[in-house]
């Protein structure tokens, strides 16, 4: 990478991991365990990923659609994590969230009501000169 590049690519990383105010953790299912209580079987989970985050929306107007014949609401939010190290990370790192983990906003200083908020991760987000790894989300529950 030439030094321009280079120069200018560390800066749009610092600037997108600066706005990356809330704290996420992000969990892979690895299996399945037998509640001894309930007699249930139930998953097993590892958190692949905590650190911080940029959750975002990229349109506050939802979209309806008709899903064989079930309306339906849809929006197009993503979870924006660091490519670059960054001193926040507590566990793994970005390149280790994959399609079909689990996450869940566990602080968010600028609205904490976002808190609680859980995700599934829908899909990747892989480009040559990248500030941030923009993954594509479905929101499950809200907090």
């Amino acid at each position: 990478m030439t030094d321009s590049v280079g120069n200018a690519l560390r800066s749009a990383r610092a600037l997108a991991q600066r706005l990356m105010q809330s704290r996420v953790s992000i969990r892979r299912r690895t299996g399945e365990l037998r509640n001894q209580e309930t007699g249930q079987t139930e998953p097993t989970w590892a958190t692949v990923y905590e650190g911080p985050a940029r959750l975002r929306f990229t349109s506050a107007q939802p979209r309806d659609i008709d899903a064989s014949g079930q309306r339906l609401t849809e929006q197009s939010p993503t979870v924006s994590l660091p490519i670059a190290d960054d001193p926040r990370i507590t566990l793994g790192a970005s390149a280790d969230v994959h399609v079909d983990d689990v996450g869940e906003v566990i602080s968010n200083d600028p609205d904490p009501g976002v808190v609680g908020l859980g995700f599934r991760i829908a899909g990747r987000h892989d480009q040559t000169h990248s500030s941030a790894r923009r993954l594509p989300v479905e929101v499950f529950s809200h907090g």
